[in-house]
């Protein structure tokens, strides 16, 4: 169990409890509930604590973070931890494992591994992934360990990417176009006026020998975004079948997260958490843009 202590400011004296859970901390209706429905969830000062009651300037509340039992059969496939505290970690996920179970993929997903951590750990949790990669993208996932780092964390961090694609690029660009989803039983997107707004920034790190290497930075979050953008201005993503070419330098879209940036939810700390290029990517810029 997470216990968070909070000092209240002169802002919120007065307040109702509830109200500093849903403006201060983010929580949602179902986040309070549940708090106060455990006995150990909200204390004032030490005490127990319900939602109607008022905060003073100077109280301590104290939340009290109660992970519950989920039904996610465990996996002990080994996968990298690049960072890990109470509160978060980053994974370094592998191509070809999706992040959560479905009904085609009961055990072999990052929520398997995850369950399979907890459990050696002595200590409940779901899996709770702020950024959620395609099967076959590899690198970075954040996953918060609690609901405050959760709703601190959510849409306030900064994801950068690294991708081979098909084509030399020749300076820095940024594409802006939006991403639509024509048929909602096909997953496949494209650029569509009906779409949502989406934003793109790449950089140049090397070309050569038909291919470029990318850093992308998002200023949006689309589903298959980096994808969809690079197909659409005629450089799709080396290996992407779906919306490019499948390439025998490599057995899947060439796309990796390869860093993230945040500001902990808790101490305050800036963190930068770095996935190196997993082997295939390597051996595929090896024969692509660095073959001499």
């Amino acid at each position: 169990m997470r216990e968070l202590h909070f000092t209240i400011e002169p802002g919120y004296d007065g307040a109702q409890v509830k109200t500093y859970l849903r403006r201060q901390l983010g929580f949602s209706n179902r986040t309070v509930t549940k708090l106060k429905q455990h006995p150990l969830g909200l204390r004032r000062n030490g005490e127990h604590v319900r939602t109607v009651d008022l905060l003073r300037s100077g109280d301590t509340l104290s939340v009290a973070f109660c992970e519950e039992e989920r039904a996610v059969l465990c996996s002990n496939r080994k996968v990298e931890i690049l960072y890990e505290d109470e509160d978060l970690m980053v994974y370094n996920k592998p191509p070809g494992m999706p992040v959560h179970t479905s009904c085609g993929h009961a055990s072999d997903t990052l929520e398997n591994v995850y369950a399979a951590h907890c459990l050696r750990a002595g200590a409940p949790g779901r899996l709770r992934a702020l950024n959620r990669l395609d099967r076959d993208t590899s690198g970075c996932v954040l996953v918060a360990k609690n609901q405050y780092a959760a709703s601190r964390l959510t849409g306030n961090f900064e994801k950068s990417y690294r991708a081979l694609v098909c084509g030399e690029l020749r300076g820095d660009g940024r594409v802006e176009a939006k991403i639509y989803r024509p048929d909602p039983v096909d997953i496949r997107r494209t650029v569509d006026e009906r779409g949502q707004v989406s934003i793109t920034e790449y950089g140049v790190l090397q070309t050569g020998n038909g291919y470029s290497f990318l850093q992308f930075r998002l200023l949006t979050g689309r589903t298959h975004q980096i994808r969809v953008h690079m197909a659409y201005i005629g450089h799709p993503v080396l290996g992407d079948p779906m919306y490019g070419s499948g390439s025998e330098l490599i057995g899947r879209q060439a796309l990796h997260c390869w860093q993230l940036r945040l500001t902990h939810p808790v101490s305050g700390e800036r963190l930068c958490v770095t996935a190196p290029l997993p082997e295939d990517m390597r051996e595929a810029y090896a024969r692509s843009v660095g073959a001499k």
